[in-house]
């Protein structure tokens, strides 16, 4: 259950001081009393404060599952020309659609644990150590003893947009029941679940009847046409799913030139709560039981597309795990886009909360 921003900063200076009063309270966020008395009935009924005395419990966080891999992005110099070498530049750096988004979070300060394989080998390694750099919990990764790290490999053109792209994804076979049981205390006590479909359809639906039995969130993101079809089995378990046009018609099995309001609404009606199709440089169609709209993205110089999708991922949990409208957090899936799609990184080191509400005016 999400906490508003103001029980957040409540919740905040009662773990530092559980003998605060709430007159204090009151005087330090320049509130009534009896408005503190409210938010802090609001926690007792939520369940982050257990009784008098101010016990507090101790804070959920957010449970990423799916794909961890080293990219290998190639960008010709000038424009891409087929069946030959292109001079141009090549990267090499961490990704996969679940680490990414785990990492952008933990950059924003949102307390982030991620679930996912890794090989034995050099390239896991990396990814364990800097990922736990980065703030995010890897304690519950795997490491198999037999399967290779994966890799993703995309070719982008001359203006940073992927011409193609090719996964090596065999290690997360084993991100299977089994390995998911062991974690299913981690999950059950999570304030909101991100699941990629790299996991194997299985693994997919045990983590949704997880999600739905405990009545958790479950955010699923489709990564690419060929694997979004895996979430036609656990629409109805989906609390919010974010495909781009041609993931969306994937799902559904029609064409991608039908009208997005269409399809969102089918999709709806097969239980997703919340569609969120993303459009590129025209921004995203906002479908859910408050309403539908098409909200414009925000301004930026684009170097590197890679990493936009996972990036407003990121930046739509951060704002729902913090108590905003699901408009605003939306806005701030679109900021964190921008800011990821403006810079030459798959997660751009440099976003933060303060960039972030920067970029989304008038948010304190």
């Amino acid at each position: 259950m999400s906490l508003t921003r103001r029980e957040k900063e409540i919740l905040e200076l009662i773990k530092r001081n559980p003998m605060v009063s709430q007159e204090e309270l009151a005087n330090i966020l320049g509130l009534s009393r009896s408005a503190i008395a409210g938010h802090i009935a609001n926690l007792m009924k939520k369940g982050f404060i257990l009784g008098r005395g101010y016990v507090v419990k101790e804070s959920k966080g957010v449970v990423v599952i799916g794909g961890a891999n080293i990219d290998i992005k190639g960008r010709p110099f000038k424009e891409l020309i087929r069946h030959t070498s292109n001079p141009g530049q090549v990267d090499i750096s961490l990704g996969g659609v679940a680490r990414n988004i785990a990492h952008n979070l933990a950059l924003l300060k949102v307390p982030v644990t991620l679930l996912t394989v890794v090989g034995n080998d050099g390239e896991g390694r990396k990814i364990l150590e800097e990922t736990r750099r980065a703030g995010v919990n890897v304690e519950h990764v795997l490491i198999s003893p037999t399967r290779p790290t994966g890799v993703f490999l995309a070719m982008l053109d001359a203006k940073g947009e992927m011409e193609i792209g090719i996964a090596q994804m065999e290690v997360l076979e084993e991100c299977d029941a089994k390995y998911l049981e062991g974690q299913r205390e981690l999950i059950r006590n999570s304030e909101l679940v991100i699941m990629d479909t790299n996991l194997p359809t299985d693994s997919m639906k045990y983590v949704a009847e997880i999600c739905r039995k405990e009545n958790i969130s479950l955010l699923v993101d489709p990564v690419s046409i060929e694997k979004a079809r895996k979430v036609r089995e656990i629409l109805d378990k989906i609390d919010y799913i974010t495909p781009n046009r041609g993931e969306l018609a994937a799902i559904l099995d029609v064409s991608p030139g039908e009208e997005v309001p269409r399809l969102a609404k089918i999709i709806r009606e097969k239980g997703v709560k919340t569609v969120i199709v993303t459009l590129g440089a025209t921004g995203v169609y906002l479908a859910s039981e408050e309403g539908e709209e098409f909200i414009r993205p925000y301004e930026a110089e684009v170097i590197d597309v890679t990493g936009a999708g996972d990036a407003f991922a990121s930046g739509l949990v951060y704002g729902l795990f913090n108590g905003y409208t699901l408009r605003l957090s939306v806005k701030f899936g679109l900021a964190a886009a921008a800011l990821t799609i403006s810079s030459p990184y798959t997660v751009n080191p440099f976003l933060s909360e303060e960039r972030l509400k920067s970029t989304v005016k008038g948010v304190i």
